[in-house]
């Protein structure tokens, strides 16, 4: 759950931003509002995907929000290629000057935020378990959903190297948390508005992805609490508003996409995805003590754990060192 709703809540802040962005870009005059009114618009497009009865009628929006996720990725790399970094880019962090405890805290921060960008493996694992098996449904059914889930990996890994590497060495340290940003200004401009809008509905078909099954889950509770009788209309659609409107209202309260997806990453994802499959496939398998696969699995328990430790001090320690200039409600 704190995974589900923990990127939910980031989905908002990138969707929102990106909002704001492409305002600015396509207004001689800049975004006519503040942050927080742009994600209020994208927690109102969430709310109307939200009405949607079942995450089934969501497979063209997911469809729609996967291709925007590698079309804006190929963007972002294309234009940084383009870049001609000269010699006076800096690739050395020990150069940017900073105080030795921010400097700390950002590498802790970066570290969760890495795990932050694997946070779909959460919902692979959903897919794997409820994948339909035996009886009407052939054997081939699992081997084809994996090499869908092994292709979705790859495609991952390579859109976020992509832009990671060729973001880096078009701008070193000064490269931005949204590498586009760079570029909206100039004669391409109306490509990187193009790129928000593919970011935008890219998030919000994801928003989607890890909110449906809030939403089941939560059903689900209320029907058992009824005794088992089905929960009203009308009932759905107030948990729906209440919750997309929670989820907005933290997303103006901590605007922070670099600091939030450190804190996600250390608190849900890292326990839930690196740190409790080996810890539970040990205690389920008992392999020999001090073998290769305890040692390994043991290993990777205690080093994602600590790193987990790290970066949720790290991310709230960015999150605070932001909050200190930060004005909320301001244009």
């Amino acid at each position: 759950m704190a995974v589900l709703v923990g990127i939910a809540v980031t989905y908002n802040v990138v969707g929102g931003d990106n909002l704001a962005a492409f305002a600015g870009a396509v207004s001689p005059v800049g975004p006519v509002m503040g942050g927080w009114a742009y994600y209020i618009m994208f927690g109102g497009l969430q709310l109307l995907l939200s009405m949607l009865p079942s995450f089934d009628d969501l497979r063209m929006v997911s469809l729609l929000g996967a291709l925007m996720s590698l079309a804006y990725c190929t963007i972002a790399v294309a234009m940084s290629a383009t870049v001609n970094p000269g010699t006076s880019v800096n690739y050395s962090p020990a150069l940017v000057h900073k105080a030795p405890v921010k400097r700390v805290m950002d590498v802790f921060n970066a570290l969760t935020t890495v795990f932050f960008a694997y946070g779909g493996h959460n919902v692979a694992l959903e897919i794997q378990a409820t994948i339909p098996c035996g009886g009407t449904h052939p054997s081939s059914t699992v081997s084809t959903m994996m090499k869908g889930v092994n292709v979705t990996f790859l495609l991952t890994g390579l859109c976020y190297f992509g832009v990671s590497i060729v973001g880096f060495w078009a701008f070193g340290t000064a490269v931005s948390e949204n590498v586009l940003m760079a570029f909206a200004h100039g004669p391409t401009h109306w490509v990187v508005s193009m790129a928000q809008m593919m970011v935008v509905i890219h998030v919000a078909s994801a928003y989607q992805v890890y909110t449906q099954p809030v939403f089941s889950l939560l059903e689900a509770r209320i029907q058992r609490a009824r005794g088992g009788v089905e929960v009203p209309v009308h009932w759905r659609c107030c948990l729906r508003l209440v919750y997309v409107g929670l989820i907005a209202l933290v997303a103006i309260l901590v605007p922070f996409f670099g600091a939030l997806m450190g804190l996600i990453g250390a608190i849900a994802i890292t326990p839930t995805t690196f740190l409790l499959p080996p810890l539970l496939w040990v205690l389920l398998k008992q392999p020999n003590k001090w073998g290769l696969e305890w040692s390994i699995n043991w290993a990777l328990v205690w080093i994602t754990g600590l790193l987990g430790v790290l970066g949720t001090v790290g991310s709230i320690y960015s999150i605070a060192d932001s909050w200190s200039t930060f004005k909320l409600f301001a244009n």
